[in-house]
Parts: C-alpha cells; structure tokens; sequence
C-alpha cells in the first residue's frame, strides 16, 4: 500500500523509524541510494555525464551529499553547491564530514558566476535545496539562482523529495520555484503534491522507498493500488443468476442529455450489474434503446422541453414503493431544475438502498444540501470541483489548493462517501478513512466520462460493495481504463464510451 503524508507524519514516521532501529543516517543513504538508482535509469547511466546537485542546509541537503557521493564513485563529474550554508542538521553535518573529500563542493554566495557557468552546461540539475522544509516565499538570491535554472540550463533537472519552493502540507508554489522535470518522492507521497498548482509544478513523480518500515507511518491517506482493492472486486460465483448481481435504478436522461443516460447506464452494466432499470423521458429511450438492449426501462414523462415532469417524480416514488433495488444512480443528464430537485431529495429520503448522486442531482440540491443526512442506506456524491464548490460555497481555487481537506471534511459533515473528481481525484468516507487515485489522463476531460463513472460506481453499489470501496474501485478502474486506451489511441482520441468497452478486458 502506498500512502499519503504531511510533513508531521512523515517526521513522526522517520522518529518512529529511527527509534526501531532505522537510524537517521541509515535512512539519509538509503535515500541517496534511492535516487542515484532512479537518476541513472532516467539518464541510460551516469558515467562521463556532468551534474551540478543544489543542496542546503537541512536533511534534504544531506540527500544531495549522498547522491553527489555516487555519482562521483560512478565517475560522473559531480559539483555540490551549498546554495545558502554548509549543513546545519546534525545527520546532514556528519553525512557532510564523511564525504567532503571526495565531492567537489562549493558554497553558491562566493561562486555564483562559476555555478552558473556550470548549470548552463551540464547535464542534469539535482535539487536537495529544502525537501519537505519550505514554507513562504524564497530569498532573492535563491529565487534568481532557480531563474537561471528553469530558463537557462538545458539540463534535466531532478527535485528529491519536493520541488523547493513548494510547501508539501498545502501544495502552495513560491513565486519562483524551482521547475523539475522529474521529482523523486522519498518514502511517501507527500500530501501537498496531490494539490494544485504543486501537482502541475512537479514533472513526472516518481516514488522511492527508503527503508521506513509501513507501520512506522500513523493515521495516513492511501493511494490506491491494486493490492487495495482487488479483494473488494465482485466475485462471479458458478452458481448464480442475473439477480446475484444487484438490481440497478438509473434515474437519467432529457431530450438533451440522451447521451448521458446511454453511458452510465453502458457504464453500469460493463460493471457488472445483473440487472439495471432506466428511468428516462420516452423521447430518450426512443433515442438509444437500439444501443443499450440489455437494460430495462421505465419510461417517465417529460414537459414540452423534454425534462422530466411532476408526474414523474410521483412515478419515481411509485416505483420506490413497489419494487426493491439495491443501489440507485439519479443526476446524469436530468438538468438542474425543481423537478430534479424534487426528484432527488425524495430518492434520498425514501431509497431503501445507497444512492449515488451525480451532476444535476448534486447541482439541483445543492441550495438544500442537508437532506443528505436523511438517507437511509448511505450516499455516494460524486462532484467535479464546479458542483462541489456550488454544494460547500467555497471557491474552487480553495477546494483545489487542499482537495484531500475538503473532501474529507465534507464527508464527516455530511455522513456521505464523496469522490471529488478530478487530477489525483480524492474518495473520502464519513469515518475519515481517505482515498487518493493517480489513474486516469486528460483524455477523461471530455463530456460524458463522469456518467460513465456514476453508472460503475452505483454498479458496484449494486453488486453488495461497501461504498467507500464501490467508490474507489470505480475511480481506479476507470482511470486505468483511460491509461490503457491513451497507450494505444493518444488522450485526445479518447471517447467517454470507449471506457465500458475496454472495461471487461481491465477488470480480467
């Protein structure tokens, strides 16, 4: 399991760590180690290469030594540049006493013009200046210094741990920052990353173990991975029926929105669901029965404009009455009106079973955002920054700049799963346990993907998984289903309805 961190769990871990028998030394080369192994991957190798490795003062710093004391043994030309002082943090200090005289070093402050002259030719830039120890703005000396590297050195240019001039608690960049293309995440991934603007500030992420035993690390998030979730996939036992596998209300649909009822309901049966019922306009399964002939229907009348009426929503509750379900999915395509407002607050009160709320459902109630408390059986809502600004009030800019906060206080609030969509989309439970997932490409930002991702989620609800599970299962096989089709087709070829397709293939 791979985790999340902020920067006081990741000091308590390396505490933690160190009083088990991990010293802090020993931790400081293995990330050294760590580095120097990914550096010479990404590079094809080390030897005869030149590198400039930026440190500072701090254990970050100490990184830099080691990794500089590498290279140099692999016969790269290595020159260490202490950007403010020679190191400060006793581990740092006897890593320093150990290696300086075998790494070429320098202090930035008496031989800028010479460290300059270096970084303009070199071939790859290493930054150890401040790891998880930023917070604020940088010094000018240091902001011109990162200038020079971001827009005049052609080397690649590496960060270890954290990009300096990103604060890793809040993701919040410095004017000035430095710009890696790679960065290697030492132990865990830090929390502030998955925020934005850090994420985008990154490069590539790459994750490297240093040796802290997992139970060294308390109370963390977790980044999803398969050995997570594979063993709450739905088992499809010999003996079984269509029924074994849940029976599915997709509330979705206008003349409008034809599409959005077709790809979650395709989204919903990919997913495995024995048996889905749509309840859409007439005009709607006129438009798209051809397409999807193995669901049933419930055919809802609709206005002149072709959303759906009050005589629907009276036949929505109707239908709650007299037949059973096992999840229901309302919000794709509906509109954001009264009646889909209506519709969705009495489908939270009276569903005697988890709802997944999406789109219009989250954007029709979110004037009225505590019925969410009234359910039952227990709500999924799956927003998009947008609608989650419009159900919390608070900007998008403030969601997004501490996206696992807001989605985990929402959820203890509210008693409600929440998968905040999204880059890194977070799935938080009402308990505090919290979900982050890294599948997924700018090839889902096309209309259509999040119905697909409501009808597998509420499939998933359906089939008998706990919800925070549904909800993270159905976010990570949905993101990994884009990944493998941006392999074969690009991002931008990338059709919402592509998805349920290639699922079967990624679920087997």
């Amino acid at each position: 399991m791979r985790l999340t961190v902020t920067n006081e769990q990741m000091k308590a871990a390396e505490a933690t760590a160190d009083r088990n028998g991990t010293s802090y030394m020993t931790l400081m080369r293995n990330a050294g180690e760590a580095c120097f192994g990914r550096i010479s991957r990404l590079l094809d190798g080390v030897e005869d290469k030149t590198f400039v490795v930026l440190s500072g003062r701090g254990n970050n710093g100490g990184d830099g030594i080691v990794i500089a004391n590498m290279l140099t043994e692999a016969r790269a030309s290595v020159i260490l540049v202490f950007v403010q002082d020679l190191p400060k943090s006793d581990t740092a200090r006897q890593c320093y006493s150990t290696y300086e005289k075998v790494v070429k070093s320098t202090l930035y402050v008496h031989r800028q013009d010479a460290v300059k002259r270096a970084l303009g030719s070199c071939d790859a830039i290493i930054d150890c200046v401040f790891g998880t120890g930023f917070h604020g703005e940088l010094e000018d000396n240091i902001k011109d210094l990162f200038g020079f590297v971001n827009e005049a050195s052609p080397g690649v240019k590496i960060s270890v741990d954290v990009p300096s001039g990103i604060d890793s608690d809040t993701g919040a960049v410095a004017e000035g920052a430095f710009r890696p293309d790679f960065t290697i995440v030492l132990g865990a991934m830090k929390t502030g990353l998955y925020n934005h603007p850090a994420y985008e500030s990154c490069g590539r992420i790459i994750l490297a173990d240093i040796g802290i035993p997992a139970d060294c690390y308390e109370s963390c998030e977790a980044v999803l991975t398969e050995d997570v979730l594979f063993e709450f996939m739905p088992k499809r036992t010999v003996e079984s029926h269509k029924g074994t596998f849940g029976r599915m209300l997709n509330i979705s649909g206008s003349a409008f929105y034809t599409g959005a009822a077709l790809l979650s309901t395709d989204g919903a049966l990919r997913m495995g669901a024995g048996l889905c019922t749509l309840a859409t306009p007439t005009r709607v399964i006129n438009a798209i029965a051809a397409a999807v002939p193995e669901t049933t229907y419930l055919p809802l009348e609709q206005d002149f404009d072709g959303f759906i009426n009050d005589k629907s929503v009276d036949m929505i509750m109707v239908e709650l009455e007299k037949q059973k379900y096992d999840s229901i999915l309302v919000g794709c395509g509906l509109g954001n009106r009264k009646t889909t407002a209506d519709l969705t607050e009495i489908v939270i009160k009276n569903a005697d079973c988890p709802v997944v709320i999406d789109a219009d459902g989250l954007n029709s109630i979110a004037g009225n955002i505590n019925v969410l408390k009234e359910s039952k059986k227990g709500v999924i809502v799956t927003p998009h920054p947008g609608e989650f600004s419009r159900m919390t009030g608070k900007s998008v800019s403030e969601i997004q700049g501490n996206r696992i906060a807001s989605a985990k206080a929402f959820a203890k609030e509210y008693g409600c799963v929440t998968v905040l969509k999204g880059v890194n989309t977070v799935i938080a439970s009402p308990d505090g346990q919290t979900f982050v997932n890294t599948t997924g490409n700018a090839g889902l930002a096309k209309g259509g993907s999040g119905d697909v991702l409501a009808g597998m989620i509420a499939s998933l609800a359906a089939q008998g998984t706990e919800l925070m599970y549904a909800a993270a299962l159905g976010a990570y096989l949905h993101g990994l289903a884009a990944d493998k089709l941006a392999r074969t087709c690009g991002m931008a070829g990338i059709l919402p309805r592509d998805i349920p397709r290639i699922l079967p293939e990624i679920m087997k």
